[in-house]
């Protein structure tokens, strides 16, 4: 996953990988059938982090502001335990993006699984006019938080940034 991360997926080597891995190309392949079934795995791991946010989301019983202050703290604990793992999706998203591969849509469908979490969230929102859209939106500025907290690493930590980011989200 860090390869894809850095380097995205198709200027990634399978031999970059075994080394990597600590394994031979031949280990490697052992195992993945070959390196679009190695990424499917890769696509699979980061749906299961999604996949938390959705459950996290689906026991919510009183949307309000401190829902979506949990959900961010949330994220900022898988970033810290993770850091590579928003920045790979963002990546292989970015480098698949209007390629109409299969990998496209399996990677719209890990979004996906976060977007059909937060619309019934954002549904009950007085001021949200269009909870998919703003629910999209809101996947892509914590995408955004997380690169710049790589980018800027020696200069703001993820929750300073989560927290400029909330509170832009108050009433003015």
């Amino acid at each position: 996953m860090g390869l894809f991360a850095r380097f995205g997926y198709h200027k990634t080597t399978v031999s970059e990988i075994a080394q990597a891995a600590g394994v031979t190309t031949g280990a490697l392949f052992h195992h993945f059938e070959t390196k679009e079934a190695l990424l499917d795995a890769v696509i699979e791991w980061l749906a299961r982090g999604i996949r938390a946010y959705g459950e996290h989301l689906a026991k919510v019983e009183h949307p309000s502001s401190r829902t979506i202050s949990a959900t961010l703290s949330l994220m900022c604990s898988h970033y810290e335990k993770y850091p590579e793992a928003t920045i790979c999706l963002a990546i292989l998203a970015t480098e698949f993006s209007g390629s109409h591969h299969g990998v496209e849509e399996r990677i719209r469908a890990v979004y996906e699984l976060f977007v059909e979490a937060l619309v019934p969230i954002l549904s009950a929102h007085p001021q949200v006019k269009n909870p998919r859209a703003t629910a999209i939106a809101f996947m892509g500025a914590v995408q955004g938080i997380a690169i710049q907290a790589i980018m800027r690493e020696r200069e703001v930590d993820i929750r300073t940034l989560a927290e400029g980011f909330e509170s832009l989200l108050q009433a003015w």
